[in-house]
């Protein structure tokens, strides 16, 4: 079966949560991933989905940078629903047409490009927090190398 990895980005305009995750989370932009597998047999190809997940800072104090926690698509979907309604007010909502007024359009947020090198250090970010004890191995196997190198140019 074919696998394939789609990755977009969310922004939540206030605190947010969301079940299997500890506590609120600040408001910002999130990464989340949906991993999907084809279904065989099928013309135009199709996929189903097999996991949604969000990358989330990680937790103060355990050394992590980043968190990847798998999460409920329609539960996601509720949440960016709720964070773009317009704040809920004490005051009775006037006539109609000021109520469409303060309503913003449905869809994604609009958030500006993210520079390149910031990609490349989220994506290194994310690499070393998903394999923890690989920079060791780098950093022998340059060592190695260069003492190789020492010892045939000696």
């Amino acid at each position: 079966m074919t696998m394939r990895t789609s990755s977009n980005a969310v922004t939540f305009a206030r605190p947010f949560t969301l079940s299997g995750i500890d506590g609120p989370q600040p408001p910002g932009t999130y990464t989340v991933e949906t991993d999907e597998e084809s279904i065989d047999d099928s013309s135009p190809p199709a996929y189903r989905r097999i996991a949604t997940m969000i990358r989330l800072p990680g937790r103060p104090g355990s050394g992590e940078l980043v968190q990847v926690v798998t999460v409920d698509p329609e539960e996601l979907a509720a949440a960016l629903l709720r964070d773009g309604a317009p704040p809920a007010s004490s005051e009775q909502a006037g006539p109609a047409e000021e109520t469409r007024a303060e309503t913003r359009p449905a869809g994604p947020p609009t958030q500006p490009a993210p520079r390149p090198f910031d990609r490349l250090l989220d994506g290194w970010r994310y690499w070393a927090a998903t394999n923890p004890r690989a920079p060791a191995w780098i950093v022998a196997i340059v060592a190695g190398v260069l003492f190789a190198t020492l010892i045939v140019a000696w």
